[in-house]
């Protein structure tokens, strides 16, 4: 093909911002306002687990408790900031997820420096209190349900799959991989380990090396697209494979996949109404079925491959009239 006319990645209306990691950015704040109130109350060390009973049984300085408190509720803050920006988890889902963990963090952090800052008595921490912390931290995850709008599906908007500009009676094939390659050479990596590990006597490795294979092939599995349609086939015997014949396919068009809501997690899943593999979230090949169902699939330089795809329908729409 003399030229490649990539579609845009589509922006999808609703994809968090870097806002979601407030919560734990608050908490982290409200815990630090407690440290410094409470500072000249703190013995030196101070309890900082409890056992069963409630009663103290390890101890720490108030600086390492405040660092360990504040770097654990900046990280995740950190880590809802970069989840956000990719888009990778619907914005509700995001939120419910920084409420629930800032409030059970929060309120933990904070009733462990007032119970060590209350100098008339041995600090103790009963098990209810864990009651109290799960019940806010749910309290608030609902909260945040039912007030965060839950944002459509990364396929909805259907934009138009484009053009590679394939000339009739021109033959074209295109070719991509499905998961990262790190991922594949990290599952080698660990079944070979696992490998040498049972030979030199760890058991568990002997029965270990095929998840790590099975890894590898997964990840490894590559999708191709041709006038028969869309095959993914894994490495080496090539089967078992997935073929969507060009004549169940209605429309395809590329968007992003984020594989927990839009099909219930990795892998290859089935959720109503749509089924596909997704090994990370990002750009995909969407099709509509012939019988109203929906199949994606995850896949390096999706722009071109549905592309293609829409070529080879409209040549083949033409083709029956």
């Amino acid at each position: 093909m003399d030229h490649v006319d990539r579609t845009h990645r589509v922006r999808q209306p609703g994809q968090p911002r870097w806002y979601v990691g407030l919560p734990c950015l608050v908490a982290a704040l409200v815990v630090g306002v407690v440290f410094a109130v409470s500072w000249a109350n703190l013995p030196d060390p101070m309890a900082v687990h409890f056992d069963g009973r409630g009663d103290a049984n390890r101890s720490a300085s108030p600086v390492v408790l405040l660092l360990v408190c504040e770097l654990t509720l900046l990280g995740l803050g950190v880590a809802l900031f970069r989840s956000g920006l990719r888009g990778s988890l619907p914005p509700r889902t995001l939120w419910v997820a920084s409420a629930a963990v800032s409030v059970f963090l929060g309120y933990f952090f904070t009733v462990t420096v007032l119970v060590n800052a209350d100098a008339s008595r041995n600090p103790r921490m009963p098990l209810w209190q864990l009651a109290v912390a799960a019940g806010a931290a749910g309290a608030a995850a609902v909260g945040v349900r039912l007030l965060v709008p839950r944002t459509g599906l990364a396929g909805a908007d259907r934009p138009d799959s484009g053009s590679v500009g394939l000339r009739p009676g021109e033959t074209a094939v295109w070719v991509g991989g499905v998961g990262p390659r790190g991922l594949a050479a990290t599952g080698v990596l660990g079944a070979v380990t696992a490998l040498v590990a049972g030979v030199v006597g760890w058991g568990p490795g002997l029965w270990l090396w095929p998840l790590g294979l099975l890894v590898a092939g997964l990840v490894g599995a590559r999708v191709w697209v041709r006038d028969d349609g869309l095959t993914i086939r894994p490495p080496l015997l090539g089967v078992p494979r997935i073929h969507i014949p060009l004549r169940r396919i209605e429309r395809a068009w590329a968007a992003d996949v984020r594989p927990v809501s839009d099909l219930g997690g990795y892998g290859y899943r089935f959720v109503k109404g749509r089924r596909g593999l997704a090994l990370r979230s990002g750009p995909a090949v969407w099709l509509e079925l012939d019988d109203g169902k929906e199949f994606v699939v995850a896949v390096e330089d999706a722009a071109t491959a549905a592309a293609l795809l829409g070529d080879l329908l409209a040549r083949d729409t033409s083709r029956d009239r």
